[in-house]
Formats: structure tokens, sequence, C-alpha cells
């Protein structure tokens, strides 16, 4: 290997050090930074700071960076924005990905930095290659009393392992430039061991601070004299304003983590804690047999113990960049609740069940149900969170690895749109972050995502986009050795790429708030959005533990049964097979002991809304446990009884559902030529009515439009045979507004059961609102006609004799106001 190391005097002449300019491979060699310890101490100055961004220190205020005027110390040779002290004991480093450095094996990098060392400091200068486990072969974990038999790849164990690849320690006090020259970069993916990145690392091991500035790391034999930028700085904080804010002013923060296996580490084989020294006999090998459970005092901080619940949550992408946000912006752990929503082998569809209690904090921590120890409460772990005028609410949400997502096709884009908005609507200043583990196959989710990160404005951290590049040169079984999941190290990148969303360096850019509720992108999203109810298996809603109607278009289903060895449990949606191809359902089908919020046997949302929906269980003796179904935004539920239905002949009379009464329980038997209406305001009508034998055709119509037509008569063909049940079907979607709805019966009679409406609008942003004073008698006509009749509200003595999209015209006994709304 060929290395050159030498120390140059700031007072050799410049000549002696030009080199050809070449691209700085580090992020932020000018030590920018953004100093947040005036928002906590007004003492503190906003030319300093404990930590350095896009640098890691060994803990917070180890270093401490400045601006560089500022320092009277010494003057630095050039124009630089900062300079980093390193106190005593404390250590600096950054990692430079093989990929984002477009770093080849075998060829020379070259690293040179200035600083000043007084007398009794004494720096060190590493390059170091971080390396994946060196050992060739597979080992068995059960070869060290551990319970799995398996076989796995040596080189995927444990964390990185820097190999060092040069170093130098200045002797010379005063002025100085480190070089580090013509450095090879080891491994290949034909090696045994890879290099997955080069760490610049350097230590201060005297009893004295002491100064460096400009580093500057290169391809090629020779690093040039004079400071070089660095390459272009990730800017997702602009996305993240409020989480910034928070995290600056030291104010608490709930952070969710959605996702499944990959997300809270449940690795194969499992995250065992192995002993890291390489000088070690026992090097990689698993350091106990204790339990899963997460003990702080086995990693010398005692003080995690009750914050994690076992060592994957420790281990995994998300732990580590919670240890990172607490020594980057000087927290504790309290101050940051890492709530997992992430289970192993679930999806966006089926977590939908469990948005609600997760993001309420209405279960107690527990390592298998959110990943935190369950010696205390929510309260005691994060006493500050409780005590904020906001409460515990969720502030953030990260999307994960999604690896089990693979219900409703293309159209599963609207499972984790619903997911998003049900977030917005629940909690309108949550943010979000996308940083999913996109490996090799595990794409979709990944690729879904980046569209909701166009509409939205949600930062993407393109993990899997590094990782897939990484692969020129580092075999990717050395990352997640089987079955996609990431070993250890697979997760300490994962957390450093994270980590760089929530990193600032002054001139901060102007904020870039997240979009709040805008259009929808997949049209199936409502469906998602609303709010869920859950039946269980005593409810009279299930149908003899075997079907269920939908309240609206989306479903997630438990149900138990005994299946052969390979096989699954099967379903039918409104009577086809939900292996079908109009459903592509790839839900897991599992038999189900019990509802876990997390883990359904089937979830579909790909439905139209409106449409009567029905789920049955088609395996023999396999019998539904809990159905949850949600229900559409703003959707009311006119029966036949209400007085807002006009033309009645008859009085409705009651009936007996054998599905639990999902449309009321009270018919209007309307003959032949009768005809009822029903005035409302929204975007989208569905009429529901009874089959019976005899029954005529259902004839409905929106504002004297083409009409729909429904046979009454017909029988609805079940599992078990053909039945005449409840039915309903919708309407063309109206823009907003006031609209009329008219049903008439034609060739038999009709049993009208009501009508359910919606206003399906994304948001308000289209909403036109006019108001105003005006008598009995006045005319108000609008400038521009609005797209359907508009819902006009009056108060006092003021009425609406007639209105249409161009007008309205008001009587009543006295003058009052009005407000006209529409689109």
């Amino acid at each position: 290997m060929k290395i050159a190391l030498f120390l140059a005097s700031s007072l050799l002449p410049l000549t002696s050090l030009i080199a050809t300019a070449e691209d700085n491979l580090l992020l932020n060699p000018e030590f920018g930074f953004s100093s947040f310890e005036p928002l906590r101490d007004d003492k503190a100055s906003s030319g300093q700071l404990g930590s350095v961004p896009f640098w890691e220190g060994s803990r917070y205020d180890a270093v401490r960076v400045f601006r560089a005027p500022g320092v009277s110390e010494f003057r630095p040779k050039f124009p630089v924005d900062g300079v980093v002290a390193i106190q005593p004991g404390g250590t600096l480093s950054q990692w430079v990905l093989v990929s984002e450095g477009k770093l080849e094996p075998g060829t020379p990098i070259s690293l040179a930095v200035n600083g000043f060392r007084p007398k009794g400091a004494k720096l060190r200068f590493r390059l170091n290659a971080m390396m994946t486990d060196g050992q060739e072969g597979e080992w068995k974990p059960s070869e060290f009393g551990m319970p799995t038999t398996k076989s796995y790849p040596k080189a995927a164990r444990g964390e990185f392992t820097p190999r060092q690849l040069a170093e130098v320690t200045p002797e010379a006090e005063g002025a100085f430039e480190a070089r580090l020259e013509g450095v090879l970069l080891p491994g290949g993916k034909d090696q045994p061991t890879q290099a997955v990145a080069v760490e610049v690392l350097v230590s201060n091991e005297g009893e004295e601070q002491a100064w460096i500035y400009a580093p500057r790391l290169v391809h090629g034999e020779k690093a040039p004299a004079e400071p070089l930028p660095g390459r272009e700085l990730p800017e997702e904080y602009r996305s993240l304003p409020r989480t910034l804010s928070k995290l600056n002013r030291g104010d608490a923060l709930h952070i969710i983590v959605m996702g499944s296996s990959i997300d809270r580490a449940s690795a194969n084989p499992p995250l065992y804690r192995y002993d890291e020294d390489p000088a070690s006999p026992t090097f990689k090998q698993p350091l106990s047999k204790a339990s899963p459970r997460f003990v702080g005092e086995d990693v010398g901080r005692p003080e995690l113990t009750p914050y994690y619940g076992n060592w994957a949550h420790y281990y995994s992408s998300y732990g580590r960049l919670r240890e990172r946000l607490m020594r980057r912006f000087n927290l504790p752990a309290s101050k940051l609740l890492l709530n997992f929503m992430a289970c192993d082998g679930s999806s966006i569809g089926e977590a939908h069940s469990a948005l609600a209690r997760w993001s309420t904090l209405s279960q107690p921590p527990s390592p298998w149900v959110n990943g935190v120890g369950d010696g205390a409460s929510w309260q005691e772990l994060h006493p500050e969170l409780f005590s904020r005028p906001e409460g515990p609410r969720p502030d953030l949400v990260i999307f994960g690895a999604g690896a089990n997502e693979r219900i409703d096709g293309v159209e599963e884009l609207a499972a984790y749109e619903g997911a998003v908005r049900w977030f917005q609507r629940h909690y309108p200043d949550t943010e979000f972050l996308i940083a999913m583990w996109s490996f090799g196959e595990k794409t979709r989710g990944a690729v879904m995502m980046r569209q909701l990160a166009l509409r939205y404005g949600i930062p993407v951290v393109e993990v899997g986009r590094e990782f897939a590049l990484m692969t020129r040169h580092v075999n990717p079984n050395h990352l997640r050795p089987r079955d996609g999941h990431p070993q250890a190290g697979g997760h300490d990148l994962w957390g450093r790429l994270m980590e760089r969303a929530f990193q600032v360096v002054d001139p901060i850019k102007p904020g870039l708030p997240q979009r709040q509720l805008p259009e929808r992108i997949s049209p199936y999203t409502v469906n998602w959005e609303g709010e869920m109810t859950t039946y269980d298996a005593a409810s009279p809603r299930i149908r003899r533990k075997r079907g269920f109607i939908a309240d609206d278009a989306m479903l997630n289903v438990w149900a138990s049964g005994k299946v052969e060895k390979g096989k699954k449990l099967e379903f039918a949606i409104n009577g086809v097979p939900s292996t079908d191809d109009r459903y592509e359902s790839g839900s897991r089908r599992v038999p189900n002991s019990k509802r876990d919020e997390r883990n359904s046997a089937l979830a579909i949302g790909r439905l139209p809304l409106g449409e009567r929906h029905f789920v049955e269980v088609t395996t023999p003796e396999a019998e539904l446990i809990a159905v949850d179904a949600k229900t559409a935004l703003n959707r009311r539920w006119h029966p036949i009884s209400s007085a807002l239905w006009e033309g009645r002949a008859a009085t409705p009379e009651r009936f007996a559902s054998e599905w639990g009464a999902p449309y009321g329980e009270e018919r209007l038997m309307l003959q032949p030529g009768q005809k009822v209406a029903l005035s409302w305001a929204g975007t989208l009508a569905s009429v529901a009515w009874l089959q019976q034998p005899g029954g005529g055709t259902l004839v409905a119509s929106l504002d004297g439009a083409e009409p729909m037509k429904r046979a009454t008569g017909e029988l609805t063909k079940l599992a078990e045979g053909t039945l005449h049940m409840e039915d309903r079907s919708a309407l063309p979607q109206l823009p907003y507004g006031v609209h009329r709805l008219e049903v008439t019966a034609e060739g038999g009679p009709v049993a009208l059961l009501g009508a359910f409406t919606y206003d399906t609008r994304a948001n308000r942003e289209a909403e036109r609102v006019q108001a105003g004073i005006a008598a009995p008698g006045d005319r108000l006509t609008f400038s521009a006609a609005y797209q359907a009749t508009p819902l006009v509200i009056c108060a006092g003595g003021l009425k609406v004799e007639r209105v249409s999209p161009t007008e309205v015209i008001f009587s009543g006994t006295a003058p009052g106001n009005y407000q006209v709304m529409g689109e």
C-alpha cells in the first residue's frame, strides 16, 4: 500500500504545496453551523456551538465550533467560516460512503487539514476504511448457544470494523498542516471484506484543546494547499421547520416510526451484541446468551435502559438516529419519545387500525408493542411531553421500509396517502420524513412515497439509492445477509443518512412547510382517510361469523381457521376471490388468533366509494374474529324516516336485517310511479335499498340529470348460496353545492332504505364564500356562476326564496345576514 505521511509548517512557501484542484469529498469542510444555544441560554454566543453539522463528535461539547474571526488564540492561514476546538479526549469524525464519494478500491485519496496546536495538546489524524467483517465463510449462532440454527455470512455480523489506512500526529507547536496522501482504498466486490466508507477521524489525546480548520479530502496523490468547498449539503431541514425549531429549542418531541420488521431491526440473524474488538480472541462472537431485552449498563449507558425495549430497537436505524440527535442537540432521552409503530410483517394498510392508539399513547410502554421498556409510564419517561400545551401528540412521523406493501396493486399509494392525511386532519402540525430501506427488489413502497413527497412537500432521504450505488463494490449480503433485513452495519448507515435531514448550516434558507391536505393523488385515498370502527365476532354486523358488509370501501379483516401447510385463508370480496387480479390482494391471509392492530389477515381499500362491498371468509370452518371498517369523511346517513325526504306517500316500516342493519332498520315501500326527493349539500350521494322478491327498478337522478337504474329484485351470490340482502349504489360525483336527489319506483315496488351523502373534497381551498346583508326581495347575482347550486345560510328574519348557480333571491320578514358557500 502506498502511503505518504508528512507535516508541513504554515511557513513553507505556497509553491511547495500547490496541487491541482479536486472535488472535496467531505460535507461541510468549512465547519459552518447554526447555533441554537442562545435559544436555551441567553448568555451563550451565537458565534459558537458544541456540535458540528455533518461531523460527529464523541459527545456534545467534545468539540466546539467557532466563527473564525471570533477566535483570539490564533489567526487561520486562510479566510474560513469556522474553526473547531477539539477538547482533551474529544474526537471529530466524518464518514464518506464509497457510493457518494465515488471511491474505487485501489485508487489513491489524500487528506490535508490545517490547525493550531498549543502546548499540551496532541492531535492525531487518521484515515480509516470502514470494513465489513474480514472473516470469510459462514457461522451458526447455535454454535454459541443461541437458538438460531441457520448459517449466515460472517461478513454481515455486527458493526463495520475500522481498518486504519494512515495516521499522522503533528509534533511542532503552533500553526500546522497535517497531510495523509496517496492512501489506497482497500476492498472490492470480489474480496472477502469490503469498504463501505472512508472515515476521517481527528482525536485530541493531550491535556489542552487544539484547533483545526479547512479539511480537504480528495481523489489523487496530493491534497490541495488551499481550502476547498465541500459537496453540496442536503437541505431536507427546510421541509422540517417545526421539528427543527423544537430540536433547537430543546423541546420534547414525539416521533412515530412506521414500517415493518426491517424498521424495528428484527433481523435474520437477530441483532446480537458482538465483541467488536479486532484484537480480541472472541472478535465478532455474541457476547452473551442473554434475553433480547436491552440493558443499558452493558454499553455503559444505564440511563437508557427504560427507553429501549429490546436490543433490536437500540441497534435499529431509528435508535441510532435518536442517539445522534441527543448528541447533536444536547438532549436527554426523555426529550425524544421514539414510538415504534413498526411491527414484524405489518403493512401500511394493516397499520391504519393502529394509527389512533399509537398517536394517543393509549397503550402503555412495552418492548413488544412500541419498542419501549415496560418499567415506567409514558408520563414518567417523558414528563415534558405531557406538560406542554399541545400534549403528547405526534410531532414527526417517519416512513420506513414498507417491505410488506403489496395490497391493492399500484393503488396501494392510497393507503400511504390516507395515513398522511389522517395525521394531518387529526394533528395539523405533524411533519413527515421518508427514509425507506429499499434495497434491490424491495422498491415499490419507496417509489410510491416519492410521489407523495412531490405532492405534499415531504423530504426524502434516498437510502435505497445510496445502497444500490454502493453495491458496485460492496456485496449486498454484507449489509443484509438474509431476506432483505439489514444487520447492525446497515442500520448504522441508514441512521447516518437520516440524521442529515436534521442538520443546518448558516445562512439558513427559508423553510418550506409541508403541504396540508392538498388535492389527492389517488382516487381511492378518500377510502383511507376517515375514522375506523372495530366490529368483533359478537357484533350483529358480522353475519354468522363469516361475512361482513363494509361501512364504506376500506376493510381490515382478522379470521381464524386451519389451513394446510403452504396454504392460506381464502376470502371473497363482493363474491370474487380475493386473489383475483382485480383486487391483486397480497395480504398474508394467515390465520389469526386475535385482533392484532398491526397484523391482519386481509386488508383492502381499492373499492369504489358509495357502492355496497361485502367480504366473506370462504375457507371451510374458518371464522371472522374482527373487522375494522373506515367511514369516509363527511358522510351523512339520511334514513328514509328523516324529515328531509319529501313526498313520502306511506309511513316507513321496520324490517329484520341479517347483516346488522348497515343501512338502517327502516324501509319505505315505494310503489310503481311514486317518487321521493332529498335536498342535500355535498359532492356524492349513494342510494340504499333492500333486495326483495318481485322488486321493481329503482330510478335515481341528481339535479334532473341522466338517471341511474338498479334492479331491486335480484339475489346476491354468496359463498353459502344466494340471498336477498341490503344493497346500495352511488350516483356520479358532482361539484360541491346543494343538490336534489329524486328516487322513483318502476315496474314493481322498491324497498327504499335511505341515502348516504358525502363531501369528498380534498380540502376547502377552492371554496368560494360570499357574505353580506340583504333585505326581503333583494336579488344577489354572482359575478361568476358556481359550479353547482351553492349553500346559502341566512340569519335574522332573512330567508331564501330561490337559489341557482347564478343568483339568489331573498324573502323573509326582515333584513339579515347571509353567507353563500360553494365551488
